[in-house]
């Protein structure tokens, strides 16, 4: 459902799981998905992920991997309200970072977010806005999110073109990429550095293709657009990035 995520290989993996509509008509399914998404840290590195999957869909409820949600009306209805728990696993550790200012700075924890989202399918595609807020650690600040997809479906493929802006409040920018006061006082060569609230533009694709009739092939791609507020962070060193993934599920059902 949301896509929260950390710009690393992770949020790669997020965005492949809850995206919700590149496995098409399935509704049990397992699988391996590999990701690769540059991190936005300064000098972090990210190496690819592989991570096994479990997927469960019905009317009303559905499980994917990093998300499982509630829907209020069956899934294809024109109108719905979908609530979910998903694993945000943007973070930051020092110990992962070859700079020697941000490696002094404090670690920052993923989280479990809760979450709203009301879905319109309408015939040009699904449009959906969705709001939600981090449960665990000491994560404040609320995460939204507006996005347009469309699918094109075929028997065998199906290739679903998304565009989108996800916007941070000041408190959870200030909590992913904001440097404190101490901080600043403690590490040389660094400032202070409180951003407002801001997001991100994205532009992506994913898709799947049917090897067999039980076999399913799946990708997708992101490109994603930081806005000034986070850009300017001396923690960040760029203000955009591509990220992907494949995988490859077995339909049960």
């Amino acid at each position: 459902m949301m896509n929260i995520a950390r710009e690393t290989a992770w949020v790669v993996c997020a965005l492949a799981l809850t995206s919700g509509n590149v496995y098409a008509d399935t509704r049990v399914s397992a699988g391996v998905i590999g990701a690769f998404s540059p991190q936005v840290y300064k000098d972090t590195d990210t190496d690819p992920l592989v991570v096994p999957t479990v997927n469960l869909d019905t009317d009303h409820f559905y499980f994917r991997g990093l998300t499982a949600g509630a829907r209020l009306a069956p899934k294809d209805s024109t109108h719905n309200l979908v609530v979910s728990a998903t694993y945000d696993p943007r973070r930051f550790d020092p110990a992962d970072t070859d700079d020697p200012q941000l490696s002094q700075l404090d670690k920052r924890d993923a989280s479990i977010v809760a979450a709203l989202a009301y879905q319109y399918h309408s015939p040009i595609g699904r449009f959906q806005a969705a709001v939600g807020e981090g449960v665990t650690h000491d994560r404040d600040g609320v995460y939204g999110e507006v996005s347009w997809k469309y699918g094109f479906n075929h028997p065998r493929w199906g290739v679903s073109p998304e565009v989108g802006y996800a916007y941070n409040s000041h408190e959870l920018n200030k909590h992913l990429y904001g440097v404190s006061a101490t901080e600043a006082s403690r590490v040389s060569g660094i400032e202070a550095y409180e951003p407002g609230s801001a997001g991100h533009y994205f532009v992506g694709a994913s898709g799947y293709f049917m090897l067999t009739e039980r076999i399913q092939l799946l990708g997708g791609v992101r490109y994603t657009n930081l806005d000034d507020e986070i850009a300017n962070s001396p923690m960040v060193d760029q203000s955009t990035a591509a990220s992907g993934y494949l995988g490859v599920n077995y339909v049960f059902m």
